[in-house]
């Protein structure tokens, strides 16, 4: 090999390995601006969440955790009010035209009482206003033995009232389990006098004195819903007595019973009355267990 061709390869060789470290610099100062920006970016993204002594994430893990804790109060209280508690929720939306098509799913309780309920909301959005009406509702509920229940649904199905059927399911639910509190607890504490004979879910009571056979009065309490959707609770006392003594009654005290009894209820509520009526009635037997 010629001393001139040696000398060209020398100087290939150099240059070369020069333009290799420059790039080399260049890839190094590329990769530090590059981290450079990518911190000012994440920061910049995280200001608004960021408090002055740079807590940085664990600042908004902190928020997230308070705001979720408050949502889980919000939802707490809400369910103590109302009794209904949400367990699931479905929703599927469709685009028609200009409208927007909800269909939702809704599946929860109201105190014991399970419910379903399928409904679509139909949202019409122009520049001059905004309209959301509820176009269908369809309720599944266990209204086997509860003919105002049924016809609430129907009611719902008919008027599309959602508003409607969680105010008035609300406060029937709640009523219902006012009764059966009340009932479980007089037969717990008088028990020699009360008989529940369909249990505390039952609708009446039977009141006997241990003293006079055969001698029985029975409370019934319904719980009915009208057609405006208010609730109205209606209590009875019907006596029950056999016929002699029936024929013994020349002043008619047995029909004056229930309208006695509705003044009763007037002036004391229902709890003091039904007490009040046990002790008049079943006597000495009906005092209170310990």
């Amino acid at each position: 090999m010629s001393k001139d061709i040696a000398e060209r390869c020398e100087d290939a060789i150099s240059s070369l390995m020069q333009e290799i470290a420059t790039l080399k610099g260049e890839y190094k100062e590329n990769q530090r601006e590059i981290a450079l920006l990518s911190e000012t970016s994440i920061k910049n993204s995280l200001g608004p969440f960021q408090k002055d002594n740079g807590e940085g994430i664990t600042t908004i893990t902190k928020n997230v955790n308070t705001q979720l804790a408050h949502g889980e109060k919000e939802m707490k209280f809400f369910i103590e009010v109302s009794g209904i508690e949400i367990l699931q929720h479905f929703k599927k939306t469709e685009q028609k035209n200009e409208k927007v098509v909800h269909s939702h799913k809704l599946m929860g309780r109201c105190h014991f009482l399970p419910f379903e309920l399928t409904f679509v909301t139909t949202e019409i959005q122009s520049e001059a206003c905004w309209m959301c009406d509820v176009t269908q509702v369809n309720v599944h509920m266990d209204c086997k033995g509860k003919p105002d229940l049924t016809k609430l649904v129907e009611r719902t199905e008919a008027t599309m009232s959602l508003q409607g059927f969680f105010r008035t399911l609300s406060k029937y639910a709640e009523w219902c389990e006012f009764r059966m509190k009340t009932f479980a607890h007089f037969e717990e504490h008088y028990s020699a006098a009360v008989t529940l004979p369909h249990g505390s879910s039952g609708n009446y009571m039977v009141l006997a004195n241990p003293e006079v056979p055969q001698c029985e009065m029975i409370l019934v309490w319904e719980i009915t819903i009208n057609e405006r959707g208010a609730v109205i609770p209606i209590l009875d006392l019907l006596p029950k007595l056999p016929e002699e003594a029936i024929a013994l009654d020349k002043s008619g005290v047995l029909e004056d019973t229930a309208p006695a009894f509705k003044n009763l209820l007037q002036v004391f509520g229902i709890q003091s009355s039904i007490e009040k009526i046990i002790h008049s009635f079943c006597l000495e037997k009906a005092t209170r267990s310990p």
